[in-house]
């Protein structure tokens, strides 16, 4: 362990250790300030006051004064929320476009309203992941009452044109919402000038506490609650808060705030640094899924032809080294995930994609290490 964080961890994706600072934000709120936020004396009070206090945060770190933040517990409540709820809100349109590669939580939300009468429009991507416009435009037209296109990719990486998008999507009257957990780590979100009505985050991505997200919500006319049963988060969400975990990712937000161009820059190095490993080894039978001039500098998708990436996985995890297939919601399944499905990868490379992701406590060494290791055991599996 390295200040943490396990040495040979590259998974940072899936999720990241608790930030020290972090833990210690949160103690006293499972110690000596244990009160129910909606407790009317002195220490409840205190405690929706903490509560505020990590709102404004989140806010900040969004770079915006405005709209709803609504507490949830992770990305995939906040995707739930932002699709179900407006949906409940918004009437007379009976259509809802999801990209080709969102998270499973939106994909399968959206899925779920077709059992309400509603028609689901599945948006195609090119080559790099990236949207393709022209049928962008055909697809999303006045039917459509909310487009959700996730910012930042969390198997590829890539980073779409949320401002563009949003502007179309409104163009034509729909709502639009992103999903920005992949990308909060790495980009500087602006709110204001983003476009999106709604946007979700979760604490775990940026070494904060496990249960704990957000929704930002512009304005308030577009959604019901989808959890009911008390007065919490002005009614958006019932239930007792987690005061401790809303405290922690209040702490995490701000501390990214301060740090996080030089996480980005760190990380960066680290999977050029790795690329250049790899292609400088098995460059004819390593086909790189990532497009490094536009994704966020954590993620790196390579794909290694003709073995099966399960194999691999298994053989890096013998040797204490921890990276993924991709999104950790899909691990069960050995088979391509629909992200790498959608963007095309050849059959011959299809099974043997790996997700690298990368962050604070990885250092040159542990990539030189985790290069050589995946070169060696690739020319293993090929033999």
């Amino acid at each position: 362990m390295r200040g943490g964080v396990a040495v040979k961890y590259f998974d940072f994706a899936a999720t990241t250790p608790v930030d020290p600072r972090v833990f210690e934000a949160m103690k006293p709120y499972f110690e000596e300030s244990f009160f129910n936020a909606s407790g009317l004396y002195s220490g409840g009070r205190k405690n929706a006051s903490a509560i505020e206090g990590s709102r404004k945060k989140i806010k900040d770190a969004l770079h915006t004064d405005a709209g709803r933040i609504i507490f949830t517990s992770g990305g995939t409540e906040s995707d739930n929320l932002a699709i179900m709820g407006s949906a409940l809100k918004i009437g007379g349109r009976k259509a809802i476009a999801v990209s080709a590669i969102e998270h499973h939580a939106v994909l399968e939300s959206a899925e779920a309203l077709k059992a309400f009468g509603m028609e689901l429009r599945i948006l195609p991507v090119d080559s790099k992941g990236l949207i393709d416009m022209d049928a962008y435009r055909e697809l999303v037209d006045e039917e459509v009452f909310l487009v959700s296109v996730m910012m930042a990719n969390n198997e590829l990486g890539i980073i779409q044109d949320i401002p563009s998008l949003a502007s179309y999507a409104h163009s034509k009257g729909a709502l639009f919402h992103t999903d920005a957990v992949q990308a909060f780590p790495a980009v500087r979100i602006e709110a204001d000038s983003l476009g999106a009505d709604m946007i979700s985050l979760s604490s775990h991505k940026i070494y904060g506490p496990k249960g704990c997200g957000a929704l930002w919500v512009k304005d308030d006319a577009i959604l019901r609650p989808m959890m009911h049963g008390g007065q919490q988060e002005d009614g958006y969400r019932g239930g007792t808060e987690n005061v401790p975990a809303i405290v922690g990712f209040g702490k995490a937000a701000e501390l990214l705030e301060e740090e996080r161009e030089k996480r980005a820059a760190e990380n960066e190095e680290n999977r050029r640094l790795l690329l250049g490993m790899l292609l400088d080894a098995e460059k004819d039978d390593i086909l790189v899924d990532t497009d490094m001039e536009r994704s966020v500098p954590g993620i790196l998708n390579v794909a290694f032809k003709d073995v099966e990436a399960e194999g691999m996985l298994f053989f890096l995890n013998r040797e204490g080294i921890s990276v993924s297939m991709g999104s950790a919601c899909n691990s069960k399944s050995v088979e391509p995930s629909h992200v790498i499905r959608a963007v095309g990868v050849p059959e011959d490379y299809a099974r043997g994609c790996i997700r690298l992701s990368f962050g604070c406590g990885n250092t040159k060494e542990d990539i030189e290490e985790l290069g050589n290791a995946l070169i060696r055991i690739y020319r293993q599996m090929r033999r």
